[in-house]
């Protein structure tokens, strides 16, 4: 909570930060809303409020600080609630998400940008950027998959941000982390199966 805090009051020059603007025109590319936030933006908003971003346990917080303090987009999934395999993609208008604060499941709109596993549960709309109740980490999840997303020129900074946040969550939970790097050129990774 106390790391989370830290970067949550570094937030100031999140809204001209370069590594956002990035974000907000691939949103744009991506043909989402003008008012569809960045994930970085939505979560800097969410710290800038008096209550600020509570604590969710030490992975979400941990998730939390680092996407503040390195301006990169992440989330924390369950892993055990993920069906097969990962897709980002299009929808295609019959997946189902439900969403914090949802009364009933919907599906997002055909060809909203959604990250979706193979049994059409959606974990994330607008790309990555809303995630769903049902795949969301807690902090009861003792298997979580962290997805990290960078752009150019940020993407060449992979594996020093995999490394630094490696270090973070195995210093905080003992737990210990396997990566994989996904890019343009090589979109597929094999997980090793749980256990």
């Amino acid at each position: 909570a106390a790391l989370l805090a830290r970067a949550a009051a570094g937030t100031a020059g999140v809204p001209a930060d370069p590594h956002v603007a990035a974000w907000r025109a691939a949103y744009a590319a991506a043909g989402l809303a003008p008012g569809v936030a960045t994930p970085v933006e939505a979560l800097a908003a969410w710290a800038a409020r008096a209550a600020g971003v509570p604590s969710q346990g030490t992975v979400r917080d941990i998730v939390h600080a680092f996407s503040l303090q390195h301006r990169v987009p992440a989330a924390a999934y369950a892993a055990g609630h993920i069906q097969g395999d990962l897709w980002l993609r299009p929808s295609r208008g019959c997946e189902h998400f439900l969403g914090f604060g949802d009364a009933a499941p919907s599906a997002p709109a055909l060809n909203e940008v959604i990250l979706a596993d193979t049994g059409d549960e959606v974990l994330a709309r607008h790309w990555h950027g809303r995630q769903g109740r049902f795949t969301a980490a807690d902090a009861t999840t003792r298997e979580v998959l962290v997805h990290l997303d960078l752009l150019p020129p940020r993407a060449a900074d992979a594996d020093a941000l995999a490394d630094t946040f490696v270090r973070l969550i195995t210093g905080f939970t003992g737990g210990r982390a396997d990566v994989r790097r996904l890019a343009w050129d090589t979109p597929q990774a094999a997980w090793p199966a749980p256990g």
